[in-house]
Parts: structure tokens; C-alpha cells; sequence
């Protein structure tokens, strides 16, 4: 599975040394997606964990409507 985006601004190449463990968010902001936190040029950017952005049950609904969208094509 793939998953699309509606663009892309930047492909960054941030070194080691400038990659922080994701920081605690309070109890209303889900981070559990945030890999870690990076700097550069005193900016700071978040870090996906590319496997957690979307949940098992969302993966599981995709591949549903996914089955069923293929069923539907086919039936006509």
C-alpha cells in the first residue's frame, strides 16, 4: 500500500547531531506518530515515524474500501 500526499515543500538532510528524541505534547496532542525532532537553521522539524501515521485501524479501512471499491468495478 501506498499512501499519497498533496505535495511535498522540502527533502531535508539533517545530520545526527541535530536529531532529538520526539518531546512529551500534552494530554490533548497525539504524538505518537513523531519519530523525533530535528533543527536546522534554528527551525525545528518534526520527524514522522512513517509507520505509525496511520493507525492499524485506519490501514484496516483503507484496504477495505479498497476491496470493496475493486468489487463494485468489477461487478459492472
Amino acid at each position: 500500500m501506498g499512501v499519497m500526499v498533496d505535495g511535498v515543500s522540502a527533502v531535508l538532510d539533517i545530520p545526527d547531531c541535530d536529531i532529538e528524541p520526539a518531546p512529551t505534547f500534552a494530554a490533548r496532542i497525539r504524538a505518537d506518530f513523531i519519530a523525533a525532532m530535528g533543527k536546522l537553521g534554528g527551525r525545528f522539524v518534526v520527524i514522522l515515524a512513517i509507520e505509525r501515521v496511520l493507525s492499524v485501524d485506519e490501514m484496516a479501512l483503507l484496504a477495505r474500501i479498497s476491496h470493496d471499491t475493486q468489487e463494485t468495478t468489477q461487478a459492472t
